[in-house]
């Protein structure tokens, strides 16, 4: 896990019980910590140009509904939720932006990710009505944006590792970055060392 923070804004990338996140806390304001991802911004980017890519073995498979997008707004002070969105990604069949990833692992799986097009229309009214606030009232707002990914493996008897990478591309990034590299998803799920072997579920 690691944990990177700057004043105002906090972003961690984190793995739990096969899930990759990534969490903005500050939903209207740009990261000034990380390069190139200071340059996303949630309250502003545009969800139609959204794409996830994750990178795996061919050993295992993310099942389709399996990638999601959860957006949450909150009171800073209370932690009332004001607004909540969860979305199911769906694959896309850009060949051109998965060789992007692919070039670095060329022996694994490589899926792209968007955001469907009648949840980029409900994106978008939440950052407009985000936006029509007044600052005053933005500033008392927190937020944040999970990736999540789950995932199985097509041997039940497979007890290797499963590494994973997750890699964003906005329409404030020109390239996919990367969230989560080559993290092994046994840990995730497992509770102790000698249930890494069975931590992954095999995929039914």
């Amino acid at each position: 896990m690691s944990v990177l923070s700057s004043c105002g804004a906090d972003l961690r990338v984190r793995a739990r019980t096969l899930l990759i996140a990534l969490f903005l806390m500050a939903f209207g304001t740009a990261s000034s910590f990380a390069d190139p991802l200071d340059g996303f911004n949630p309250a502003t980017t545009d969800p139609d140009l959204f794409r996830l890519a994750v990178r795996h073995p061919d050993r295992m498979k993310v099942p389709d509904g399996a990638a999601k997008v959860h957006v949450v707004l909150s009171d800073k002070e209370t932690g009332r939720v004001v607004q909540e969105k969860r979305i199911e990604l769906q694959r896309t069949t850009t060949g051109e932006q998965a060789a992007e990833v692919r070039a670095e692992a060329p022996e694994n799986v490589v899926t792209v990710y968007r955001i469907p097009a009648r949840q980029v229309a409900e994106l978008r009214a939440l950052q407009a009505k985000y936006l029509a606030m007044p600052q005053s009232r933005q500033q008392t707002i927190g937020g944040s944006l999970s990736i999540d990914v789950t995932g199985c493996k097509l041997d039940a008897a497979d007890t290797g590792e499963m590494l994973i990478s997750t890699y964003l591309k906005t329409s404030e990034l020109e390239t996919f970055v990367a969230l989560a590299e080559n993290f092994d998803l046994r840990n995730t799920q497992a509770s102790s060392r000698n249930d890494l072997e069975n931590s992954i579920p095999p995929c039914s």
